[in-house]
């Protein structure tokens, strides 16, 4: 990991971004967070190396709890003292703010050779991107892989699928193996586990061009949520569930639990977020893999995407220096920056151009680093991406389908219910 402060070489290299103060007085730049623990020092040597190269910029960040960030922006936004730059979770919430006309189209700044636009990827761009206009800068994401152990699967002789159907013999292959095994472990207590599943279920069973329309409640309401691969994406929950994937009673598992299952050994496999890399590591449990949720037989998904749910930053359209904040928040996104957050908090930043170069990161997360930026297309997590009460509706079927109250129609029937009525009200 990096020292306490930025090393000399880095703190040269940023340097060469040196921009000319921007007038004599110095501007203010309010920038908001979430109390996150460690990044309030990572965000501290980064405005003081941001601060020597353009000393007629001054950044003022102030952090806020999770539970109360979300009405603390909002009325903000509201108000006649908006931050500058705040964090947002991109999808619903960032598509919101735009709607609303809350935020700054910043599609004309960013350009130069080190702004944001000039480094990052199309599709890293495209997650902010709204009616073809820029409405904020991504900065990092998480992703969501198949974890497996690989001394595991090289004993027994397993190997990686390469389809859905694959993956759910895989799971029969471990149970033949020692029927006390479980495959895959699932804890769902939280509900948002099986969420995971389903959004990258329906992608590569409906496609996410076609299921577009229906999460953004675009759809006539005779055709809102009623292509039937949408009950196939549930379908195949239950199929993961008869190969024998889960343990018993996954709505009454907890996630730690079942990380625990993996990094113990107990488990050969987990759905995981790419933060969960860090988790097995400090459980001294490295000798694992990745690889993504496999195409489903048949399916319309596209060649190419995965699951990445994106954080980044936004400007109030009441900001008094859009231009000077966009700066900013391109100076989080350079190399040098981007990196330091890799290494000191495991973030997978937008711009993964030194990953390579560093000594302090495992070639696990290099891998994941590389396999985000390689994504054609971003697929958002359900409970982000929707409406909260279409989210609130999926997250509930999820638990009435693996408890077997509920098909995976009337799961179907439920959620279209939601979505007509969100539809209405909007």
């Amino acid at each position: 990991m990096m020292n306490n402060a930025l090393r000399p070489a880095v703190l040269a290299a940023l340097l060469a971004f040196a921009h000319p103060a921007v007038a004599d007085d110095q501007v203010q730049i309010k920038f908001w967070t979430l109390n996150d623990a460690g990044m309030a020092e990572v965000y501290a040597e980064a405005i003081k190396a941001f601060e020597t190269t353009n000393p007629g910029i001054h950044i003022v960040h102030e952090e806020f709890p999770a539970d109360s960030y979300k009405t603390a922006i909002q009325v903000a936004l509201n108000g006649s003292e908006p931050p500058d730059a705040f964090f947002n979770w991109v999808g619903e919430d960032s598509a919101r703010l735009v709607r609303s006309g809350l935020v700054a189209d910043i599609t004309a700044y960013g350009t130069e050779e080190t702004g944001f636009q000039s480094v990052l990827s199309p599709a890293w761009i495209d997650s902010l991107t709204y009616n073809g206009r820029i409405y904020g800068v991504p900065t990092e994401a998480v992703s969501k892989y198949f974890y497996y152990n690989r001394s595991f699967f090289a004993e027994h002789g397993l190997e990686v699928p390469a389809t859905f159907g694959e993956l759910t013999q895989l799971c029969r292959d471990i149970r033949a193996i020692d029927p006390t095994i479980v495959p895959l472990p699932l804890g769902n207590s939280e509900r948002w586990k099986l969420n995971h599943y389903i959004t990258m279920l329906n992608e590569r069973i409906v496609g996410a061009e076609a299921a577009a329309d229906d999460y953004s409640l675009k759809a006539s309401e005779d055709q809102l949520f009623t292509d039937p691969g949408f009950v196939e994406a549930w379908r195949k929950v239950l199929e993961l569930q008869k190969a024998g994937c889960f343990q018993d009673a996954p709505n009454a598992t907890a996630p730690e639990l079942t990380r625990a299952m993996f990094s113990s050994g107990a488990s050969p496999m987990i759905y995981c977020g790419s933060w969960c890399a860090a988790i097995f590591d400090a459980d001294g449990f490295t000798d694992y893999a990745m690889f993504q949720m496999p195409p489903v037989e048949g399916g319309k998904g596209a060649a190419g995407t995965n699951f990445v749910l994106v954080q980044g930053f936004q400007v109030p359209v009441a900001s008094k220096h859009p231009e000077e904040a966009v700066r900013w928040l391109s100076f989080l996104v350079s190399p040098e920056i981007s990196r330091l957050m890799a290494e000191r908090m495991g973030r997978i930043p937008a711009n993964p151009a030194q990953l390579g170069q560093s000594t302090a990161l495992t070639e696990q997360f290099k891998w994941m680093a590389q396999d985000v930026s390689a994504v054609t297309a971003q697929i958002n997590v359900l409970d982000v991406l929707l409406e909260n009460s279409v989210s609130e509706a999926y997250l509930n079927a999820g638990v009435e389908v693996l408890n077997g109250t509920m098909t995976p129609e009337a799961a179907m029937e439920s959620i279209r219910a939601a979505a007509l009525k969100a539809k209405e009200r909007m």
